[in-house]
């Protein structure tokens, strides 16, 4: 079986030659764990989880003239979501756009739509909002009693 000459390891290298040695050296073992990195990397960044949070209805639009919202109730007021790790620490909390334009009475929306989402995010569960609208104290209500 033929020797190898060991000559590398017998002369003296200076600190240059070694830390070059560090990114010249064993390309193939350099671009393996940078692979292996990779995709540790895409499967813990991609990984799918579920998260609690706080759900809040928001009115928009203004009911009809003598009219006003008194109150909008979202049930639940949490809702689990899942999806990508990363999207779901961005979301703090789901706002619930309900349109009040022109309304007179109060009304329910179920399933509420839910406005705040990301397309990669997808919520475990329906939300149903109740909106209680009524006529306004500052009204110019005419009297039964007019002659």
């Amino acid at each position: 079986m033929p020797q190898r000459s060991h000559q590398r390891f017998a002369e003296p290298i200076d600190w240059w030659q070694r830390v070059r040695g560090l990114f010249v050296d064993d390309w193939g073992l350099k671009l393996l764990a940078l692979a292996i990195t990779l995709v540790l990397w895409f499967m813990v960044s991609g990984r799918i989880t579920q998260r609690e949070v706080m759900v809040e209805a928001k009115p928009e639009g203004k009911p009809s003239p003598t009219f006003e919202v008194k109150d909008v109730v979202a049930t639940p007021g949490k809702i689990k979501i899942q999806g990508p790790v990363n999207y779901l620490n961005e979301v703090e909390k789901l706002i619930v756009p309900i349109s009040v334009e022109g309304r007179r009475e109060s009304f329910d929306v179920s399933p509420a739509p839910l406005s705040t989402l990301d397309r990669n995010i997808q919520p475990l569960g329906t939300i149903t909002v109740h909106v209680t609208i009524i006529a306004s104290g500052n009204s110019t209500a005419k009297s039964p009693n007019t002659n």
